[in-house]
This record gives structure tokens, C-alpha cells and sequence, in this order.
């Protein structure tokens, strides 16, 4: 029997109260002061509309796929089955309010599989724009639910006319897919999970107009997911469950979502929604203290030194090590550091025992008895060096160029990932074969939670310290968490877990506080940031500049900084490993360091087994990264380092067209990558000063017109303003005194110019 047709009004306008009445058959609306939502009961209760009210712009509107949720389970036979909410033979809805609150509750019973039922729940507050949504399943003796998808919306295949349509994805940095409709085929998506790609929990599918948005309300690190696929009927956008036995989600039969999703509307750029999941983010354990509070991360960090990537093995024509350029390191770094200007952290890769790359075995460290001396002559210099940790392998066996086998490994046979087929440790190989030769690394990986990882990790901190080495990076942990492990003796419950994560958090917190209790300068950082992991770590290696391969290798997708623009005030990341130096006018290079500026990152640069890269680098390449690191030595710091960052303009600037290699297949071809020939920032400094960032990344002056205002942060009555520009010498200079916002900005940057604008409130 399903229940008489509501319609619930909630509005939060003090000329209008919520009120309860019946609407066309057989729907049920939930409507407040930014949208309204129906859900149509038949065939069975399906999100049937959602409208942005401002625009009234229709973002659901009768969509041909009416699954609010699909759910795996196994039954008892040990069978796997998959049931959709369309598939259930009853249903009914029913709708209460108390006080503010609005909740509609919606149940599914008679599935094909007996003795399953499912109860959605929707909330619907005054004070709040979105709508919160849950879901609970019960399940007879034996079955046991293994993956929800829920909810599950199909949007329209274009909001408006579509030419300005886009997919926000929290990506690792970032990625905007421009004009989905167009430049995705049917059937084309992209799932980005935690642990993996995931670095924040919402998506959004919108326009200038209104948009679709969804978010998970996840703070324990749970497994989970939020995806979005093309269809011929629109765009199905889903957040999904991956149902663990250590969440505490499993109770008698019944499984109950341990978080609710958001589902919403949106309007604007990808920075307005970025504002709409950070009012609530920064409530979050991960965001408990900003950069400026917190004393464990050293101030040395916090200034933005340079962080170089140079190799201290040398290579013959077939990639072979040849030999060490330990003898020329110290020189090297010297002149780097005269060129820029700046003080430089140098990631030496290949410093391992073994080739590069190769995990575990890491002491004694290549060339040791010379290394040794460079690396306390380099600290006694104040260049700081750096390794990096294979994240959480250990190599058994180098296959290739170079090889080796790595007996040692067997020594923590108890420690590593189990294999849920083999019972035995599992394998991971890394590939880097090339026309050049067979290059593969063949390595277990330890599971966070057994009792020797902890001590292995810590053991490596001391024997770093030892040779004067106290940063260090985990890398290729770019999941932000554990592996899934099989074993019974670790101390958690075999398979996909919370403990992927909570372990994990343990183990970067044990190694901090090892490393920090050798050295207070001890850092450690992650590659690729992730929300959950901002409070254990002192920074993050981003990739701000990469365009067209991986998180940002789909169809349409360019960068944005939507991390930096999330979390910036609570997180320093570095931008080293790709951000290239050549001799030739790489117009690519120059905007890759634009681009670690422009997104308030330290700089950085790399030049890997090719050390005469720097020494013979195109000037603008050079001054590029000189101006950062003098703009850092102003108060422009508290901005580019500490600040929070703001709307960026939107500048109305010619598009130089940058040259950038990019595989396609087992093929390399040059693709141009469209730029805008100024690039900007705008920020707020903890002490809520505003400053205004542009960089000219193109060959030939560019003029620039814009009104200064605050942004997004709230404005005052008058303001001082003054500039900096990289090349005049003689520091900040007044602009103007006790003037109103917005005032005009205009003049001209040179070729590779950067100017910065600080606005000061007067008292």
C-alpha cells in the first residue's frame, strides 16, 4: 500500500512556513529555499525531479533510469546477487516534520531476493541548502550485503544550451571536464574511489546557471566512491558503499549507512560548489588547525624553499648506471641556488642501495662512503637533502637493467599484504620498460597494521638521520591508504577495511613523531594529496601543472587547483618531480612553474639523470622560478605559503597556445595546451590582508585592466594597496591610500612578469 501523495514545502523566508499538502499522484516533494526535490513513487520511489529555484533550471527531470540505489549482496548460498530499487514489488513513503526538519522515509520490500527490505531516509532542514540522504538494509540469516551504490542520479544531458557545462572532480589537484556532453562518448566514466584517486568527497555536474551536486559525509577514512558515467539519457551520477566488516555498519542482519550524502544544487564556477563542500570540510577533524597553528610542521617548511629533483646516479646510452655524480652534487646545488635565488631542498633520486625505485632494502645507500661527506657538507650549506621512500614495498627482485635479486625482503614475510586467493604475500610489479630495455620491479608491500611496519619504517628514519637526512616523502602511497590484506594475524579483519586507513594515519603519526624526536626539522610528506591525511603529514607532492594524462588524461578535462583552493590555508604542497628545465624555450616549463606559483605552491623543478638541464636552462625557465622564490622572501608569503586562497579573476587575455608531449597508444606526439597568457591567484592572508597575484607566461608583453576588490572575503571601508613586481628591485610600493573598493588596476607585465598586489585594510 503506498502512502496518500505530500507535498512538503520547507521554506526559510520569515513570509513563508513549511506546510504539508498534496501534490500530483503518487509524488512526494521536498522544497526549500534553494531547490525542490520530488521523488515519484511508482514503479518504485525514484528521484522523478530536482529543480536549482533561482535559475529554474531543471537538473533531474523524468529520467529513463528510476534506480535510486543498487545493492550486492551474498546470499546464503554464497552466491553473489545485485538488487535495484526498481526491482522492488512494494513500496511507500511517508513524511514527518519536527520543528525545522523535514524527513521523508521510503520503503522497498518484495525484492526478488526473500526476506530483504530496504528504508531510504531524506532529510530536509530549513538552515541547511542541501538535502541529507541514508539508507539502511535488512537482510535474513546468511546474507550479508558486500556493495551499495546509493543514491543514484541520472541529471539531464544538458543543463542550459550545454556549451558551458562541466564535471568538478576532486581528483587528486583537480580536474574540470569541460563540456561533458560533447567531448564524452556514451557510455564513457569516471569512478574515483577512497583509497585511490579520491581526494575529496563530492562531484558536481553544472553550469554557470545550476548544477547537480552530491557528497559524501564520510571522517573516519572509509572505504568508498563517487562517480559519474554518460549515458543517452543523461549523466547518472552515483556515491557508493563499499561495505567493510570493521566499520561497525553490520548489525544483526541489518546493514545501516555509517554516513549520510548530500544531494544538491550548485551555481557558478568550479570555486562556488568548492565553497558549498567547504563549509563543511572545515569543520572536519582534518582541518583541526591551520598551517599558522600548527607548531609541528617547522617553520623552515613553511617559507617555501625550492624543491629540486636530481639524480645522484649517472647513466649510459641504454639507462645503465654508469657511475655517481656525488663528486659534482655540491657544486651542482650551489649554482642551482645562485640561479634562483632561494633556498633548495634537493629529492636526490637513486639514492637507494639498488636502483631506483627499489623499496626496503634502501642501507647502505649508493656510493655511500661519498655520499656521506657531500651530505654533511650540503647540510653544513644549508641545502637540505631529501629521499624518497617507495611507499610501503619492499623489492624482492629487479628485473631488467640492472638487475638484482633482494634476498632481505623475506625477512618480513610476516609483515606484508596477504593475497586473498594465494594466502601467501602479494605481488606488485612496477613497470618501466621502455624501447631501451626491460625495466620492472617486482616488490610485496607491508600492511600498515602489522606489528613490524611501524619498527621497519622507524628504523629507516634513524639510519636517514644518521647520513643527515630528515625529509622524507612516502610515495607511491597515492591511494592514501593501506592495501587490502588477507592475513588473520594482523590484528584487523581480513579484506577491504577501515583499517586500510586508520592504520595508515597510525603509522605517518609514529613516524613523525620518530623523525621529529631525532630533529625538529624532521618533515614527511605523501605524493598526491588526500583531505583525510592533511593533520599526519607536513605536506604533499602535487602535480598542479599536469594536463592530459592520468587524473587529468579523460576526455575534456583540464587542471584546477581545487585541492589548493579546499585546503591551502591547512597544507603545503610542493610541485618538483615534472616541473622540467631545459635548454630550449620550452614554453611548457615556463608555464609548469607559473602554474606551482599561481596555485601557492613552493617551487620546484627536476631534472632527474640530466643534470646539465639546469646548468644550461633557458633563462625564462630560470626567471620564472627566481621570482617565486624572491616573491617569498616578501610578505607576499603569508599569502602564497599560509593563506587561504579566493576567487580567482576571470581575465579577459589572449590564449597562448603551449606545445606539450602526450602519449597516445605506445606513441609520443605534441599537442597544444591553450593557456591563458596571464595566469592568476587571489588570496587572503591569515591576518585577512587580500593580495592579487598575475604572472605573464607568454613571450611578448601583455597588458592587464582589472578592478581589485576583496573577492569572496568580506569587504571593508577603505583600503592601501601596493605592488610588487619581479622586475623592479626595490620591494613592495605604494599603489594607492584610504581608497574604497574596487579600484582599478592597470598596466603591462613583460614577458615572463610577475606582479603581486597586496590590499590592506585601514584601521
Amino acid at each position: 500500500m503506498k502512502a496518500p501523495a505530500i507535498l512538503l514545502a520547507v521554506a526559510v523566508s520569515v513570509l513563508q512556513s513549511a506546510t504539508a499538502a498534496t501534490d500530483a499522484a503518487d509524488t512526494v516533494a521536498l522544497e526549500n529555499r534553494v531547490l525542490r526535490l520530488v521523488v515519484e513513487q511508482a514503479p518504485a520511489p525514484f528521484i522523478e525531479r530536482l529543480v536549482h529555484k533561482a535559475s529554474g533550471q531543471a537538473l533531474v527531470a523524468s529520467p529513463t533510469s528510476k534506480s535510486l540505489f543498487s545493492i550486492a549482496l551474498t546470499n546464503q548460498d554464497g552466491d553473489r546477487v545485485t538488487l535495484d530499487s526498481t526491482t522492488a514489488g512494494t513500496s511507500n513513503v511517508a513524511v514527518t516534520k519536527t520543528g525545522a526538519t523535514s524527513k521523508a522515509v521510503i520503503a522497498y520490500g518484495a525484492f526478488p531476493a526473500p526476506g530483504v527490505s530496504v528504508e531510504v531516509a531524506v532529510l530536509c532542514d530549513e538552515q541547511d541548502p542541501l538535502t541529507l540522504w541514508t539508507i539502511r538494509v535488512k537482510c535474513p540469516a546468511g546474507c550479508r550485503v558486500k556493495a551499495v551504490r546509493f543514491p543514484q542520479v541520472l541529471a539531464v544531458p544538458t543543463i542550459s544550451e550545454g556549451d558551458d557545462d562541466c564535471l568538478v572532480l576532486p581528483a587528486l589537484s583537480g580536474t574540470l571536464i569541460e563540456n561533458p556532453a560533447k567531448n564524452w562518448r556514451d557510455g564513457f566514466g569516471v569512478t574515483l574511489g577512497y583509497p585511490g584517486n579520491l581526494s575529496a568527497q563530492f562531484l558536481a555536474y553544472q553550469d554557470r546557471s545550476a548544477g547537480l551536486y552530491l557528497a559524501g559525509r564520510d571522517t573516519e577514512g572509509r572505504p568508498m566512491s563517487l562517480g559519474v558515467s554518460k549515458r543517452v539519457e543523461g549523466f547518472l551520477c552515483w556515491h557508493a558503499y563499499t561495505v567493510v566488516p570493521d566499520d561497525g555498519s553490520d548489525r544483526d542482519g541489518t546493514w545501516e549507512s555509517p554516513y549520510p550524502v548530500a544531494v544538491g544544487v550548485t551555481q557558478g564556477r568550479w570555486y562556488d560548489t568548492a565553497d558549498r563542500y567547504k563549509q563543511w570540510a572545515v569543520l572536519q577533524p582534518w582541518c583541526e588547525k591551520t598551517l599558522v597553528q600548527r607548531d609541528d610542521v617547522p617553520a623552515w617548511w613553511k617559507e617555501g624553499p625550492d624543491v629540486h629533483v636530481c639524480e645522484v646516479r649517472t647513466y649510459d646510452r641504454e639507462r645503465t648506471c654508469s657511475g655517481s655524480y656525488y663528486p659534482k652534487l655540491r657544486e651542482y646545488l650551489h649554482t642551482l641556488r645562485d640561479k634562483i635565488d632561494g633556498p633548495v631542498v634537493a629529492m636526490l633520486a637513486g639514492w637507494e642501495n639498488h636502483r631506483r625505485w627499489t623499496a626496503g632494502a634502501y642501507f647502505p645507500i649508493f656510493d655511500e662512503d661519498r655520499a656521506q661527506q657531500v651530505l654533511r657538507q650540503l647540510r653544513e650549506d644549508g641545502i637540505r637533502p631529501f629521499f624518497f621512500l617507495s611507499g610501503m614495498f619492499y623489492t624482492y627482485w629487479n628485473e631488467g637493467r640492472d638487475a638484482a635479486e633482494i634476498p632481505a625482503a623475506e625477512q618480513y614475510g610476516s609483515s606484508y599484504v596477504v593475497d586473498e586467493q594465494s594466502g601467501k604475500p602479494k605481488e606488485y610489479v612496477l613497470n618501466e620498460s621502455s624501447p631501451s630495455g626491460e625495466w620492472r620491479r617486482h616488490s610485496y608491500q607491508f600492511c600498515p597494521a602489522a606489528p613490524q611496519t611501524a619498527e621497519f619504517f622507524c628504523n629507516v628514519i634513524d639510519q636517514a638521520h644518521a647520513l643527515g637526512v630528515d625529509v622524507l616523502q612516502m610515495d607511491q602511497t597515492v591511494s592514501g591508504a593501506g592495501g587490502a590484506c588477507w592475513s588473520a594475524g594482523h590484528g584487523h579483519a581480513p579484506g577491504e577495511g577501515v583499517y586500510q586507513s586508520l592504520a595508515f594515519w597510525d603509522l605517518l603519526d609514529t613516524m613523525r613523531r620518530h623523525g621529529k624526536g631525532l630533529s625538529p626539522d624532521f618533515v614527511l610528506f605523501h605524493e598526491e594529496p588526500h583531505e583525510q591525511l592533511i593533520q599526519h603529514l607536513d605536506g604533499f607532492h602535487v602535480r598542479e601543472y599536469y594536463e592530459k594524462r592520468w587524473y587529468r588524461g579523460y576526455p575534456g578535462a583540464v587542471g584546477i587547483p581545487l585541492f589548493s583552493y579546499l585546503y591551502h590555508e591547512f597544507a603545503v604542497g610542493y610541485g618538483g618531480d615534472s616541473a622540467g628545465l631545459s635548454a630550449g624555450d620550452s614554453r611548457w616549463n615556463v608555464r609548469c612553474h607559473a602554474m606551482n606559483l599561481a596555485a601557492g605552491r613552493t617551487p620546484g623543478g627536476a631534472v632527474w639523470s640530466a643534470p646539465q638541464n639546469m646548468l644550461d636552462a633557458h633563462p625564462d625557465q630560470i626567471a620564472m622560478i627566481r621570482s617565486h622564490c624572491r616573491l617569498l622572501k616578501t610578505r607576499a608569503k603569508d599569502f602564497l605559503m599560509l593563506g587561504t586562497m579566493l576567487h580567482p579573476y576571470e581575465l579577459t587575455v589572449p590564449q597562448v597556445e603551449v606545445a606539450i608531449s602526450v602519449r597516445r597508444g605506445d606513441q609520443w606526439v605534441s599537442e597544444s595546451m591553450p593557456t591563458p597568457a596571464i595566469l592568476t591567484s587571489s588570496w587572503q592572508s591569515p591576518d585577512e590582508r587580500i593580495g592579487h597575484l598575475f604572472v605573464n607566461v607568454a613571450e611578448t608583453p601583455q597588458p592587464l585592466s582589472v578592478d581589485l576588490d576583496t573577492r569572496n572575503a568580506p569587504a571593508g571601508a577603505s583600503y592601501d594597496g601596493q605592488v610588487w613586481r619581479s622586475t623592479d628591485d626595490g620591494g613592495f610600493r605604494p599603489l594607492w591610500h584610504g581608497q574604497r573598493l574596487p579600484m582599478d588596476f592597470s598596466t603591462e607585465l613583460k614577458p615572463g612578469e610577475v606582479v603581486f598586489v597586496a590590499v590592506t585594510l585601514q584601521p
